[in-house]
């Protein structure tokens, strides 16, 4: 803004510089030819010589008033200002954060230092300006404005107090946000960048990734930092065609290096925050329109539509804007969905069987499995903690665990009340509603499990996730051997023809021959799982318990 401001009304300065020059030029051309204003005879004017004469000699007070007043003190007062707000946004741009703040510490420190020697010349002038024969009021005059100009200044110190503080805070080495943290993921085909975009990510993530060549994937966990670097971060990921992940959080200037991916998705629960840029020093106040342009033309470049950008750059600094994941889609952010757990987060992170055992155990329903059937327990660990040692994506890990856990939950199926059987079939429909609004892909996942890499709660709303733990709690303590019945081939087929009377000759394929629904779209899959689920739903209340628990104890 005060750079704006300087750029509109510097014609008029110059213009009036032009004037005082052309005044004083004469005054002194008047002083010069007039004897009352030459020195006594018992005064001399000192000579000075060297590279600093014209310093010493306005500082000493022996350059006219006029001349001292309205060229030396006015040019540093509004010249120089004006060539240091032009100065610091080349600064800004072109440097790191430290280095700009340093800069405008050191601009803001000689600008005072330059008026602090203006204005003490011009008042060791005034003070021979009657010895020099001129007129007392007019000494007067200067000094009455440069007190005036001293408390404004003064003013204007106090007032820019909290900008000084924070870009000293950045000078002595402060970044936004954590340091940045680096790590390659166990599958050799990720790393992971956490922590603030500071200064010097980019050339720390180009060393590491020169360390590890096999790396396709930057995974960002950041909540952003310098706009400056995160455009250098995009250059590193842009010129080696990587591609980019989310798991977490990336906002602010951590979307601008995600932008910069091939391939460009994030998990089911992941957040990307875009907000309004903020200068240092800048407070509450609005971005210029210089700064605005400068996030516009970034996310310009990258090729989201403008109404994304209006929406992203209007967003105030000091808040957050978190698209949804079809406005990241439909944006062009994303370049597809993700079903999530895509990176080896896991297998990096945990170390051995034991703390693979206690990660697991967080979670009430594998404690609980541990607890009663430890067996069973042990059997899912070792399947997971075999994908995990191979350095398997977080997907792979979750699914060979379900998949232990699925392989053993028929057999608990028959021994829950019907109550809770009837419970298990709908909640079982609104999962499979909620997915294929989602992702015909995890729809199908969630009644026929394969090997597709993707984790399947991770895609469910967080209540159904939720409502499915205390489910399978409830059903691993309530189960009651006593509950077990062996039904006869008639009624599991008479359950079944009442399951599958709503479908179609290729519903009914895919949902009984493995090799067609191998062939068959995910959507025909999924359309035949949730028409299987409704089928049992047809059946009235008071028969429903026993015809799941008739299916189920028919499987096994």
């Amino acid at each position: 803004m005060a750079a704006d401001i300087v750029w509109s009304v510097f014609p008029l300065l110059l213009v009036l510089l032009i004037v005082a020059v052309i005044w004083t030029a004469a005054r002194m051309k008047t002083v010069q030819a007039s004897e009352t204003f030459l020195p006594p005879e018992n005064q001399t004017v000192p000579e000075y010589t060297g590279p600093f004469a014209f310093f010493r000699r306005h500082f000493n007070g022996d350059y006219s008033l006029g001349r001292s007043y309205w060229i030396n003190t006015f040019l540093v007062s509004l010249f120089a200002p004006a060539l240091g707000l032009m100065l610091l946004p080349w600064l800004g741009a072109n440097l790191p954060a430290r280095y700009g703040s340093a800069a405008f510490l050191a601009i803001t420190a000689l600008g005072i230092a330059a008026w602090t020697w203006a204005v003490a010349g011009t008042w060791a002038s005034a003070n021979k300006h009657v010895q020099r024969g001129g007129k007392s009021g007019w000494a007067t005059a200067a000094k009455v404005m440069i007190v005036i100009g001293v408390v404004r200044t003064f003013v204007d110190i106090s007032t820019i107090t909290p900008i000084l503080k924070e870009h000293t805070r950045v000078a002595s080495g402060a970044q936004l946000g954590p340091d940045t943290v680096l790590e390659v993921r166990a599958d050799g085909r990720s790393i992971l960048l956490s922590g603030g975009i500071n200064d010097g990510s980019a050339d720390q993530l180009d060393k590491a990734l020169q360390r590890a060549p096999s790396v396709a994937t930057v995974v960002l966990s950041s909540n952003g930092g310098w706009i400056r670097e995160g455009m250098m971060l995009a250059d590193v990921i842009r010129k080696r065609g990587l591609d980019t992940y989310v798991e977490g959080v990336c906002q602010s200037a951590c979307t601008i290096a995600f932008l910069a991916g091939k391939d460009r998705a994030a998990a089911p629960s992941a957040k990307l925050g875009f907000h309004a840029s903020r200068s240092i020093g800048s407070g509450e106040r609005k971005p210029t329109p210089a700064e605005t342009e400068q996030l516009r033309a970034i996310y310009r470049h990258a090729g989201l539509p403008t109404p994304f950008i209006s929406r992203a750059i209007e967003t105030p600094h000091d808040r957050m804007w978190f698209p949804s994941h079809e406005e990241l889609l439909a944006s062009g952010v994303f370049t597809r969905r993700s079903l999530g757990g895509e990176t080896a987060s896991l297998s990096t992170a945990i170390r051995s069987r034991d703390e693979l055992e206690k990660e697991f155990k967080k979670t009430e329903v594998f404690s609980l499995l541990a607890q009663r059937y430890p067996a069973d327990f042990q059997n899912l660990m070792n399947a997971a903690w075999s994908k995990l040692q191979q350095g398997a994506t977080d997907a792979e890990v979750a699914g060979a665990a379900r998949d232990s856990l699925m392989a053993i939950f028929p057999r608990f199926l028959p021994l829950g009340s019907d109550e809770t059987l009837i419970s298990f079939q709908a909640l079982i429909a609104e999962q499979l509603a909620a997915l294929r609004k989602r992702d015909y892909r995890a729809c199908a996942e969630l009644l026929f499990p394969s090997s597709q890499p993707m984790i399947i709660a991770g895609n469910l709303p967080p209540e159904l996730v939720a409502k499915e733990m205390r489910f399978i709690t409830t059903l691993l303590r309530e189960a009651d051997p006593a509950r077990g019945i062996k039904p006869t081939q008639k009624e599991v087929e008479r359950v079944a023809k009442t399951a599958i009377s709503g479908m179609t000759a290729e519903q009914l394929s895919v949902f009984t021959d493995p090799t067609a629904r191998q062939k068959a779209s995910p959507e025909i899959t999924c359309d035949a799982a949730i028409k299987f689920i409704s089928g049992l739903g047809s059946i009235p209340s008071a028969e429903r318990g026993r015809a799941i628990r008739v299916l189920y104890s028919g499987a096994n």
